[in-house]
């Protein structure tokens, strides 16, 4: 009896290895091609709603936060930021910074979860990242781009880790774009 209860704890954990492994593991692994993204009714209608609102207002912030927290996917989180273009003042009192750092933590975030290897790029290249998200930033383009042989590719991620401020990543990239340009 007790050969058969020895094996147990090993099935649970390969069942539940398997279990993580469904849909929602696949789909953080590799974003919806950008192409394939759509910006929903409900963010076009928030995007409109903060273009109506006063400049740089509370309503307008709090519309924008709220399109950051909805945004499922590059197109949308991309579309997000260009709607905080100029809406946080610069050099705000504490609760306008602290929105703004709120809602860029939020976006990048999804970001790294949903965002193509190219949304990514554009991204880092127009909007701040925080330093502490930075390395992580880099690692899933690094994820990204694992399959490419196009040392291009490569070289853009190099270009966006040396934005970043990453170096040991940035000599990484570097040395697969090279890697990949000899062959």
């Amino acid at each position: 009896m007790w050969k058969g209860v020895r094996g147990l704890p090993v099935v649970l954990m390969v069942a539940w290895n398997l279990a993580s492994c469904g849909p929602t593991a696949r789909k953080a692994a590799t974003p919806v091609p950008e192409e394939e993204q759509v910006v929903s009714a409900a963010l076009k209608t928030l995007y409109m709603a903060a273009s109506a609102e006063a400049p740089q207002s509370p309503a307008q912030q709090k519309i924008i936060l709220r399109m950051a927290d909805e945004a499922s996917n590059g197109k949308e989180l991309l579309l997000a930021m260009r709607a905080a273009v100029g809406a946080f003042p610069p050099g705000a009192g504490s609760m306008e910074a602290s929105a703004e750092r709120s809602m860029r933590s939020v976006v990048t975030s999804k970001m790294i979860d949903c965002g193509t290897l190219d949304q990514m790029v554009g991204y880092a290249s127009q909007y701040p990242v925080a330093p502490e998200s930075s390395r992580m930033f880099v690692q899933r383009m690094f994820e990204l781009g694992g399959r490419s042989s196009d040392p291009r590719v490569w070289y853009r991620i190099r270009l966006t880790a040396s934005r970043l401020k990453v170096a040991d990543l940035e000599q990484q990239a570097l040395a697969r774009g090279d890697e990949l340009a000899a062959r």
